[in-house]
Formats: structure tokens, sequence, C-alpha cells
């Protein structure tokens, strides 16, 4: 029986589909060295690139609904964003100051907290040694923690000018710069790419800061009636991690519930973890997928992925990032035919299903 031969056109074909698979790898990791390398100067920049989607909102609303002249809404937009900003900074910078004289005490609390646990877990049979697992947690200090936080702080508000300035540059090209780009790229425009990329980033950045707005006034409302010192300060803190998926809103009711366990002591505690539960609930099982749908069309693995690699490249910034800029590197891939299919890939089980069909 004569055995089948690849024929040369077989063969060259293959040899070029595999070319350009290794093209594709090594410009993806050239790329991405070239992030991780830049990332102290893109991390301001997108920062102020997505400050700026937020803020020219109500710019459009200023002068499309209410008519206000274009000046006028500029300078408005422009001074709450300013104001906005310097003033959460100034609050920011306040509350470290405040906090850190209270920490020892914290510190005695905590340990009275670990000793009495550890008793009632001895109490109960465990073979366990309080002393010497108290000496091994005594040589983490929350102020030694709370030194790096003021540091980091520091580091912000040290971008925080360049930010600004850069936010208030783009929102006042706001109104020219599309036009820029349909004259710039008219194929691009003509499709759904850019559209689509702003559309969709646009749309996930308002509809996460609105699901974080109101995560903070409940736990503001919490901590108000449970006790729990800082209340202001917590619930920022609050709205500000919840832009990190999952890991983000995790890390932030830990914090808060280990704040009202130092404060107001197993009771309160108890509290913070219902309410940080019920709200967890609501906000990532109710109004986030009636508000968000299936519009970003990522795949659940890919978004908790995407943390990682975006937080290698960028940074903690790039955790916060992670979503928008991985809508973004999906739109793109699938503007491009080489490379639709790892936005399928990237993509969720809808997504993949409206694919196969067409």
């Amino acid at each position: 029986m004569p055995f089948m031969q690849a024929t040369p056109d077989n063969t060259a074909q293959s040899s070029g589909r595999g070319h350009s698979i290794l093209l594709i790898l090594a410009a993806i990791v050239v790329v991405a060295a070239g992030i991780r390398e830049a990332s102290g100067i893109l991390t301001p920049i997108l920062a102020a690139a997505f400050i700026s989607m937020i803020a020219i909102l109500p710019l459009a609303l200023l002068q499309g609904k209410l008519g206000v002249p274009r000046w006028i809404a500029l300078l408005i937009v422009l001074a709450l964003t300013l104001g906005g900003a310097l003033g959460i900074g100034f609050y920011l910078s306040q509350s470290a100051a405040a906090i850190k004289p209270l920490l020892p005490e914290y510190e005695k609390r905590i340990d009275e907290l670990l000793l009495t646990g550890l008793e009632a877990v001895k109490g109960r049979g465990l073979d366990i040694d309080p002393d010497r697992i108290m000496r091994a947690a005594h040589e983490w200090k929350i102020a030694d923690f709370a030194d790096v936080i003021v540091l980091s702080v520091a580091k912000v508000l040290q971008n925080l000018l360049f930010v600004l300035l850069v936010s208030a540059f783009i929102i006042a090209e706001a109104s020219s710069f599309p036009a820029k780009v349909r004259v710039a790229f008219p194929a691009a425009m003509s499709g759904s790419g850019l559209n689509s990329v702003a559309d969709k980033v646009r749309t996930f950045l308002v509809v996460i800061t609105q699901l974080n707005v109101v995560l903070a006034v409940i736990n503001w409302v919490a901590c108000v009636a449970i006790g729990v010192p800082f209340a202001f300060l917590l619930s920022f803190l609050v709205f500000f991690l919840n832009y990190i998926p999952t890991i983000g809103a995790i890390v932030a009711s830990l914090l808060v519930v280990a704040i009202a366990l130092v404060t107001q002591g197993w009771g309160g505690a108890l509290a913070m973890a219902i309410v940080q539960a019920l709200a967890g609930v609501l906000i990532g099982s109710v109004l986030q997928p009636k508000m968000l749908g299936a519009r970003l069309g990522l795949s659940p693995l890919v978004v908790l992925l995407s943390l990682v690699v975006w937080g290698y490249l960028l940074g903690i910034a790039g955790m916060f990032f992670a979503v928008p800029l991985t809508i973004i590197v999906k739109i793109v891939l699938d503007s491009t035919d080489d490379l639709r299919s790892l936005s399928v890939l990237l993509g969720d089980a809808a997504g993949a299903r409206e694919a196969e069909k067409s």
C-alpha cells in the first residue's frame, strides 16, 4: 500500500504557520519585557487614562443634556477631579499619621485575642504550645507593616500630581480627540475596533465604580453601627481594593473584619463578617451580573490569570488595571484575523458558541 507523501505546498504551508506562531510568541515576550521595564512610566499614564474615562462622562452630560458651554463644563469637571483626588490624598496622609500612635494598643489587643484563642484551643485537647506560638507571632510587628503602608502611600502621592496633570490634559482633549482618531485611523473606527474598546472599558469602569460606591456605603454604615473606628478610611479602602477582581474583595473583607475584631471583639467581628458576606452576595451575585451581564466576554479563569500576568508586568497597580487591559487585548486580538483564535480562548463560553456558529 503506497504511503501518502506530503506535497511541497503542504510542507511549505505548515512551515509558514510554524514560523508565524514562533514570531507571535517572540513578539509577545518582547512586548511583555518592554511593558515590565517601562512599568514606572506606564502605570501613572494608565491611571490617568482610566480616571479620564470616568471623568469624561459628566463632561458629556454637562455639554450634551444640560447645554453648558464647553469651557465651563471643562472647568467644572477638572475642578471636581483635581479637588477630589487632592482631598482624598490629603485625607489618606492624615489618616496614616493618626493611626500610627494607636498601633501599640492594637498590638496589645491582638496579643490578648490570640492568647485567649490559643488557650481555648489547647483546652479542647489540641497539643500546642501557646507561649512558643506567641513568641513566633511577636516576630511580626504591625508597626513594620504600617511603615510599609505609609511608604507606599507616600509613593502614590508623589505620582498623584503627574497623574492629575495627565488626566487634566486628556479631559481637555476629550471633545476633539475622537475626531482626530477618526481621521488618523478611518479603517479602525469604521468597524467595531476602537469604538468597542472604548465602550467596553468605559462600561466596565463605570459599573465597577458604581458597585464599589455601594459597597463603600454599606461598609461605612456597618462600621458606624458596630462602632469600628476610621469608618470612612475603611470604606475608602473597600472601594479602592474592590477594583481588583475577587482577590481585592477578599482582602478588603478580611481587613475590615480584622479591624472590627481588634477594636470591638469577637461579637463585632462576627457582625462585620455577616455584613461582608451579605454585601458580597448582593454585589457579586445579584447586581454585578445584572449590570454587566456578558458585556465583558472574559472567562472567569482568564480574569484570575490576568491578575497574575498584569501584576507581574506592572506590579500591584497592574492588578487594578487587569480586567480593562485584558478587555483591550481581547478586542485587539478579535480584530486581527491571524489572532482571532486567541481571542476565543480568552472569552467566555457564550463567546465561544457564538464564534462556532459564525
